[in-house]
């Protein structure tokens, strides 16, 4: 296996198991509009025309439960600011967010990491979705 394929597996290892849909990406708020690859780092957005590189409009996604309370984050946020970095809290969908897998790095890790394609899986009517 080539070593790039290695690392986009190490960087998917904690989806083991996750259940996964293919999906169009939509922005879920007014300051959220793109999201990236957890493999590679591919870009998502719902209009790809204000990009500069490659992008994605749709792709294979997955429900990340979220362990911290909307205040911890907002904390989280407010700290990081005042450090002079820039940063926009993740969209919330009922206690998870959205983590998108380009096409490329799924069909790379969806054997060894045994990703689950189950579309109508209760899980996506718990998010809302």
């Amino acid at each position: 296996m080539p070593a790039d394929n290695r690392k986009i597996i190490e960087r998917l290892r904690s989806l083991r198991g996750f259940i996964f849909r293919w999906q169009p990406y939509k922005e879920l708020a007014p300051d959220w509009d793109h999201d990236h690859c957890h493999g590679c780092w591919a870009r998502f957005a719902e209009r790809p025309g204000g990009w500069n590189d490659t992008v994605h409009t749709e792709g294979w996604v997955t429900l990340w439960p979220l362990k911290r309370t909307r205040q911890q984050e907002k904390e989280q946020v407010a700290e990081w600011r005042a450090a002079g970095m820039r940063l926009v809290p993740s969209p919330r969908l009922d206690g998870f967010q959205l983590n998108w897998v380009c096409p490329e790095c799924f069909e790379i890790c969806r054997q060894e990491l045994a990703f689950v394609v189950d579309s109508e899986h209760p899980q996506w009517q718990k998010a809302g979705l």
